[in-house]
């Protein structure tokens, strides 16, 4: 799939695998930022679920800005067009520059005849090889693996110079493995695809252009010179006007000096030993921006999660946790009357429809998380905080003073998003039957929330 590696290999030159992981890093600090931030500032609770929305938004603009600059010692300027030909693939999957044309290859292993009668378990075995060990270089190149025959193999590039360069990786690699010389033959021209095969004049003329190479060389036509002029990587020399059998004019050729150790110059098409380094570290800046990514995609999912299993408002089902009192006075012998409260309200209070009410055990825990963090805080900040913690939007506060035989109650529901304070109730009893007095707080209060007109705005 050659046009998906070159997309995503722009993708990488233009940085946009590690902006996208430096975006996914820096909102996840934003947002590890704001969850302090916003309660300590006492903000409205939608405030995270804004920060949210507009790094959300932020993220595909980050992305196009990206693609289109680049960061330099200068400053902030325009990408640069990725130098050579883009690939274009059509829907049969036919590498094309963006003039319609295909870089052609045509090499063949010299002398396999004569091997062959020689040593015909041999020569096979080298025509598999030379099969197996060219596919990683076709792919790395962004070619297409055309036919293979014989002692011959015809791929296509969408890119002369790519042509250039994979038959020159070729090259020095098969001169370490075997003392049989390859011939290669490179041609630009039109192709095209009819009935499951590839067609043109291109083809034959690229393996009549093969035959003019020296062995272990490269032949290229004056189409494919044109292109690659000017490189450092690649280096010709003229062979001449050559005839070829069933065309008409001739064809100034091209010989491609082959170097001792061949390095491309661009290094992320070449994983020789010399480019190793750099392929490396491209791999790694790759690998950030696809850990980043992955990160950015998961911290997305993780405040959705958030954001929708939080409870909706009081008139579409709420869910309310009920503080144990605040015993005033401190009188250690009515102490017991704080969980008291607490327990004898969230008994009536489950009884209400559409009201999720949690159960005090939940709230017990969820305080021993939160007391130890916030030592010597106010009776009301520890419940606000722990409201927080349980992901509630109701919370049910009271309070108990103990004068002699009688004590007065005062209860007030937060709304813990918005932090909107109504009072609830503020009776005075006899401390002669405090279980007929816990009994009835706890009907007025659920009287009072099963009217949605009582409800907080």
């Amino acid at each position: 799939m050659p046009g998906k590696i070159n997309y995503i290999q722009e993708l990488k030159r233009r940085k946009v695998f590690k902006s996208a992981g430096f975006y996914a890093f820096s909102a996840f600090i934003i947002m590890q930022v704001a969850t302090f931030i916003v309660p300590a500032l006492r903000l409205p609770y939608w405030t995270n679920t804004l920060i949210l929305v507009l790094l959300l938004l932020g993220f595909p603009i980050a992305m196009v800005f990206a693609w289109i600059y680049d960061r330099t010692p200068e400053g902030i300027v325009k990408t640069d067009e990725m130098e050579g030909e883009l690939t274009s693939i059509t829907e049969n999957g036919l590498p094309r520059d963006s003039k319609g044309n295909s870089a052609i290859v045509f090499l063949d292993i010299d002398g396999l005849t004569k091997l062959m009668n020689q040593d015909e378990k041999k020569a096979i075995d080298l025509v598999h090889y030379k099969h197996k060990v060219i596919l990683p270089f076709i792919e790395k190149y962004g070619g297409l693996l055309f036919k293979q025959a014989g002692d011959g193999t015809l791929c296509i590039f969408s890119d002369s110079a790519k042509a250039v360069c994979f038959s020159l990786d070729i090259l020095q690699m098969w001169k370490s493995i075997s003392p049989v010389k390859l011939k290669v033959g490179i041609h630009l021209d039109n192709l095209v695809f009819e009935h499951g095969e590839i067609l043109g004049k291109g083809i034959n003329f690229t393996k009549k252009i093969k035959d003019f190479a020296e062995l272990g060389g490269i032949c290229i036509s004056q189409a494919v010179s044109n292109i690659i002029q000017g490189r450092p990587d690649i280096h010709t020399s003229s062979i001449g006007e050559k005839t070829f059998e069933g065309f008409t004019e001739p064809e100034e050729l091209f010989s491609v000096n082959i170097p001792e150790q061949f390095v491309a110059m661009d290094g992320g098409l070449n994983i020789s030993a010399g480019q190793m380094k750099i392929t490396k570290k491209s791999n790694y800046s790759s690998l950030i921006g696809w850990i980043g990514g992955t990160v950015l995609i998961i911290f997305i999912l993780f405040q959705g999660v958030q954001y929708f299993s939080k409870p909706k408002d009081i008139n579409g089902g709420n869910s309310i946790a009920v503080f144990p009192f605040d015993n005033i006075l401190k009188n250690e012998e009515f102490d017991w009357l704080t969980d008291g409260f607490a327990r004898t309200l969230t008994f009536k209070l489950s009884k209400v429809e559409e009201l999720r009410v949690i159960d005090q055990l939940q709230v017990l825990k969820a305080i021993e998380k939160v007391q130890p963090q916030t030592a010597g805080i106010g009776y009301e900040l520890l419940a606000r905080k722990t409201a927080e913690k349980m992901n509630i939007n109701l919370l049910l506060l009271g309070s108990y003073q103990i004068y002699g035989d009688k004590i007065q109650i005062t209860t007030k529901l937060v709304d813990v998003e918005s932090g909107i304070v109504k009072p609830l109730i503020m009776e005075t009893y006899s401390m002669d039957d405090p279980l007929s007095m816990q009994s009835d707080i706890s009907d007025k209060i659920s009287a009072i929330l099963k009217s949605k007109n009582n409800s907080i705005n």
